[in-house]
């Protein structure tokens, strides 16, 4: 996932069941883009992806319903929230005439591509970056937040301010993840702790077996809103292989070849950014994690 921030603080498949979530059960979560029953629509050709939705007269979305601040189901509500089920939510309004036009699926990490070829789903928005495999497979529009690379270390501990900083430190990444590569690459003498989960290095960051987590934002920016003045998060932007900033770009994943839809997800990204609707969508969501002055990204995709 890399969030542009002006101040540069804040981006074996298994293919499991489809677990759609229907709105009676999961009410809709987002105050901003649900408000006003319904709206003008423009209608699109019957034999575009938008409309046969608008012919359907509901968005099918995969999304996440365990990510919080993008998509997480409220233990207290029952409700969808998070800044994915609001531009979820958005699109169904803008092709709709109602952000209550929607069906949600569950996607996981796992089975997101499947579920866009085998048209479980019309889009995916679930903190779903591309790389060269999915690209493969499907095609992204956006993206509509970057989230670079940071470090996560207890609120009291001043002792990490820069990428420099981690040398010598003992740093928690995820099996497998960018940071795994990018830390030793940026930090040479930094000691490399690495576990199977984000919730683990959480953990033993908490416990103080170690100074800090890094992986992207976004991601430390849930477990801080889950974990309210325990941490904080240090800029520590890293550099990939090729010597530019890594960092996830969150897009919007449809199937591949359909030009259409892309070019209609673009210019709604487009609108929104101009008209102050994702930053009404970022205030509400990871403004309250981490303040300050957000800009939307530029269309990549």
């Amino acid at each position: 996932m890399t969030f542009m921030k002006r101040s540069h603080i804040l981006a074996s498949v298994a293919v499991a069941a489809a677990c759609t979530l229907g709105m009676s059960e999961y009410a809709v979560g987002a105050e901003h883009s649900a408000e006003g029953a319904s709206m003008a629509v423009k209608a699109y050709p019957a034999d575009t992806a938008m409309g046969k939705i608008q012919e359907r007269g509901k968005l099918i979305v995969g999304v996440k319903v365990d990510f919080p601040l993008f998509g997480l189901k409220n233990p207290v509500t029952g409700k969808l929230e998070g800044m994915d089920i609001q531009l979820a939510q958005g699109i169904a309004k803008d092709l709709t005439g109602s952000a209550s036009n929607i069906e949600y699926v569950e996607v996981n990490s796992g089975n997101r591509e499947v579920f866009l070829q085998e048209h479980k789903v019309d889009i995916v928005i679930a903190t779903y970056p591309p790389n060269p495999a999915r690209e493969k497979a499907v095609d992204f529009a956006g993206p509509y937040l970057m989230s670079p690379i940071g470090t996560m270390v207890n609120k009291d501990d001043d002792s990490i301010k820069h990428v420099s900083d981690l040398n010598g430190k003992n740093i928690c990444v995820t099996k497998g993840s960018g940071s795994e590569t990018f830390v030793p690459l940026n930090a040479p003498k930094a000691k490399l702790t690495v576990f199977s989960s984000i919730t683990e290095c959480m953990e033993a960051l908490q416990q103080r077996r170690l100074e800090g987590v890094t992986t992207t934002q976004s991601i430390l920016l849930g477990l801080m809103s889950q974990n309210p003045g325990k941490f904080k998060l240090v800029s520590t932007e890293l550099l990939n292989t090729k010597g530019v900033k890594a960092s996830d770009n969150d897009s919007i994943g449809l199937p591949k070849g359909d030009k259409a839809l892309h070019d209609y997800l673009d210019s709604y990204l487009k609108k929104i950014f101009a008209n102050g609707e994702w930053k009404k969508m970022y205030d509400s969501t990871l403004d309250t994690v981490m303040p300050g002055d957000a800009t939307p990204p530029p269309i990549l995709y």
